[in-house]
């Protein structure tokens, strides 16, 4: 009986150690929280003080151009230019039967880009860049 009596003893001072020591975290969180919310209203007028930022530059608009090249003895026919770091073999034109012409579409951003076309992979155009303004 003894073991029992002590058991029941010691469980009320346990809960009332544990009661005390609530109350104290309480003060502690009441007295933390204001100092927390100080930075928080401050932050806010320092929010609403500055100057308002310009709007980013909106980004350009993607553009699908038409190529067409009149390369009537051509197995394949390729655009390569600035925007495509003059790749041979990226853009490829597909040859429209009614035409005859080679036709392609690239997307490009607006700008002025060079170009040729390119017929069996190995032969460009003669002459200048040719000058494509998107």
């Amino acid at each position: 009986m003894t073991k029992a009596t002590a058991k029941t003893t010691k469980a009320p001072a346990a809960k009332k150690a544990a009661v005390k020591a609530a109350p104290a975290k309480k003060t502690a969180t009441k007295a933390a929280a204001p100092k927390a919310a100080k930075p928080a209203a401050e932050k806010k007028a320092a929010v609403k003080a500055a100057p308002a930022k310009k709007a980013a530059p909106k980004a350009s608009k993607k553009v699908a151009v038409v190529f067409e090249a009149n390369c009537p003895l051509a197995t394949t026919v390729s655009v390569a230019g600035s925007f495509n770091n003059w790749a041979i073999d990226k853009d490829m034109l597909k040859k429209d039967k009614k035409t005859g012409l080679w036709v392609g579409k690239v997307t490009l951003d607006a700008g002025v880009y060079e170009y040729k076309f390119v017929c069996d992979g190995q032969y460009w155009d003669e002459g200048d860049n040719k000058i494509k303004h998107v």
